[in-house]
């Protein structure tokens, strides 16, 4: 049993490997439901000769993959079944020794495609391999062969007592290797060993009854993504191109400028908390903006109090505290380092503005480098600009 194994997956994995033939990922395929009409041959294990107990079969099944790797099935299956009473036509010679009934069997089935499993990146969907486990239920009737049969058996007869119709429980253990026509139709052979009650074939002789049965069908497929086609475009666009006629004779020349930044935040009278303050928002984003442009550079906030309203302590501790919020804002919300900043309070000794109430307010300034890269010849140039045309291939 481990050599079929290791047949069966070289050969899953032969068909997995990838082709240039076929481009689209096997995983583009699912999840998809599909019908799939068979016919074959079934045979009974007994005290028989097999040869002599294989019957033609004809089987229905619907289901869905779920993805690339399993999947599950109703299958229906059925028409003649053959067993046997050994010496029965020695009893009596105008009886065979066989006899046939109807049979139908119903399962439920868990499909795992080996050939996915075992090579999930493949992208050659020629091939499946898929193994197959169920449960079901199995339906007979048409026993008058077998009652004749019975009856004709003086001495012994079949102790199991037999009725117009009968059922048992069916397991099932098999395998399927199916081939790929389109991605709609697929062709393939299945190989199944079912095991049944003991009384299934109507004789009792304490052990499961077991059958093999070999079925050719055809799998039609639906439901499945729509298949995605990309194809090469080729795609013209035109840039602008600057260029000298000394090109050779450039270099390029680093140039460090200053960034300079200045807002002013406003508070009501008697408020120091940060998050009334009017225009804070824009004040500490322009400030960590700065910061990103240059993380060397220095900010410096100072606070102001109004002369107009309060007193010389109550101004200077309302500054202090409006600086002080602006700076903690700074650090805790936009994550700048505290060393690059400056925290200062004026009290209402400094009026920044000749408008007393526009003196509640918070300055916050700022300087930083950053670094311009441009580009120098030793020689006169002419410069000019061009439109220049350019192609690209893209998928669409």
């Amino acid at each position: 049993m481990k050599r079929i194994i290791n047949i069966l997956a070289a050969v899953a994995l032969l068909f997995g490997v990838s082709t240039a033939a076929q481009a689209q990922s096997v995983e583009d395929n699912y999840p998809y439901n599909f019908i799939t009409v068979q016919g074959g041959a079934q045979g009974t294990f007994t005290n028989y000769k097999f040869d002599k107990l294989i019957t033609p079969q004809v089987a229905l099944s619907f289901g869905r993959y779920f993805n690339s790797k399993v999947g599950a099935r109703l299958h229906v299956q059925g028409w003649e079944v053959k067993s046997a009473i050994p010496g029965i036509s020695i009893i009596n010679n105008k009886l065979s020794d066989d006899y046939k009934f109807k049979a139908i069997t119903g399962d439920i089935d868990l499909l795992m495609n080996m050939t996915n499993i075992i090579s999930p990146k493949r992208s050659c969907n020629l091939f499946d391999w898929v193994m197959l486990l169920g449960f079901g239920v199995n339906y007979s009737w048409d026993f008058d062969e077998f009652n004749e049969r019975n009856d004709a058996l003086t001495v012994n007869p079949n102790p199991y007592p037999c009725d117009d119709k009968h059922s048992c429980y069916n397991m099932r253990l098999g395998t399927q290797f199916n081939f790929n026509v389109s991605r709609a139709v697929a062709i393939g052979l299945e190989i199944d060993g079912n095991m049944k009650n003991d009384e299934f074939n109507l004789k009792r002789n304490y052990n499961p009854d077991f059958q093999l049965s070999a079925l050719l069908g055809v799998t039609f497929k639906f439901g499945q993504p729509k298949k995605v086609v990309q194809h090469e475009v080729v795609e013209t666009y035109y840039v602008d191109e600057p260029y000298t006629e000394t090109v050779k004779k450039q270099r390029p020349v680093e140039n460090i400028e200053m960034s300079k930044m200045e807002k002013v935040v406003y508070y009501h009278i008697n408020i120091s908390d940060v998050e009334q303050a009017q225009g804070i928002d824009a004040a500490v984003k322009e400030a960590a903006d700065l910061i990103k442009t240059d993380p060397d550079a220095k900010i410096f906030v100072t606070g102001y109090a109004d002369r107009g309203t309060g007193n010389a302590k109550i101004n200077e501790r309302l500054s202090k505290e409006r600086a002080e919020g602006i700076t903690a804002k700074l650090v805790n919300d936009h994550g700048i380092n505290a060393a690059n900043i400056t925290t200062t309070w004026k009290g209402d000794t400094v009026q920044p503005f000749e408008e007393n109430d526009k003196n509640r307010c918070v300055i916050i300034t700022g300087e930083g480098k950053f670094k311009v890269t441009k580009y120098e010849t030793y020689e006169e140039v002419i410069e000019k600009t061009r439109k220049v045309e350019k192609t690209r291939t893209v998928l669409k």
